[in-house]
């Protein structure tokens, strides 16, 4: 487990605790830890969130948590969701999309997805009252980490290569626990209010996997990243959503 959970951390973060070279078979094993990942970077950001409002800073503060969250995934999750934002929207032929998503050079489609994902996370955060903050913070990534979970087990990989297809290993199994630890921290941090919040994620899920497999016909690294960072963006939404209907 805990070699499983130093891999996944590596993978997912700038904290390189697992050096080693990994097989495949870790790889897939690994993915049932990207809920916990998701945990322990939304705590350390709200932890941050916390201390910079305590000095007084609010939407700043938010501004600069969602950075924080950005750089302590190194981009890799932003930088996906540019890269698909290009190749879905670009209006090309499979092929051309996949060859567009593999660019390394970023379109106006990424830059708006970029800004727009940043800006929606600030201001839905700005809205929310301190103690839901932290535990939108907190869930957010766990979220996001168990829709890309999702993605990797339920759909084919798009490409004939690449090291998103090295997490193909992952089954069944991996999918089961990483929905366990996203439900148990679902239920810690909202009560049984977050079973409503799961179910939402869910939904958020289906549709946002299976519209950008019907575009592509699979998933690839880029979109797991893509997946990820629209259900945090979507999980946060919810429990605002959830605030201001007195539901949370």
């Amino acid at each position: 487990m805990l070699k499983s959970l130093r891999l996944a951390i590596s993978f997912l973060t700038i904290f390189p605790v697992y050096q080693e070279r990994a097989e495949s078979q870790e790889l897939g094993r690994s993915v049932s830890y990207y809920p916990l990942v998701g945990l322990l970077l939304g705590a350390l950001v709200a932890g941050l969130c916390y201390g910079l409002h305590r000095l007084g800073l609010t939407l700043a503060g938010d501004g600069l948590v969602v950075v924080a969250l950005v750089v302590l995934t190194g981009g890799l999750h932003m930088d996906g969701l540019m890269d698909t934002a290009d190749g879905l929207f670009s209006g090309r032929n499979l092929e051309q999309k996949l060859a567009i998503m593999k660019d390394s050079r970023v379109g106006a489609m990424g830059v708006m997805a970029f800004a727009t994902v940043l800006l929606l996370k600030t201001v839905f955060l700005y809205e929310l009252s301190m103690g839901l903050k932290l535990t939108a913070l907190i869930l957010a990534p766990a979220a996001g980490r168990w829709a890309m979970v999702y993605g990797i087990i339920r759909f084919p990989y798009a490409r004939q290569e690449g090291l998103g297809g090295s997490l193909a290993q992952a089954g069944r199994c991996q999918l089961a626990v990483a929905s366990l630890i996203l439900l148990a921290a679902a239920l810690w941090l909202a009560g049984p209010a977050g079973l409503g919040i799961a179910a939402f994620v869910l939904l958020g899920t289906l549709a946002t996997t299976r519209f950008i497999s019907k575009c592509i016909g699979g998933m690839t690294g880029d979109t797991y990243g893509a997946t990820g960072e629209l259900i945090e963006v979507w999980t946060i939404l919810i429990i605002l959503i959830g605030q201001q209907t007195a539901f949370l």
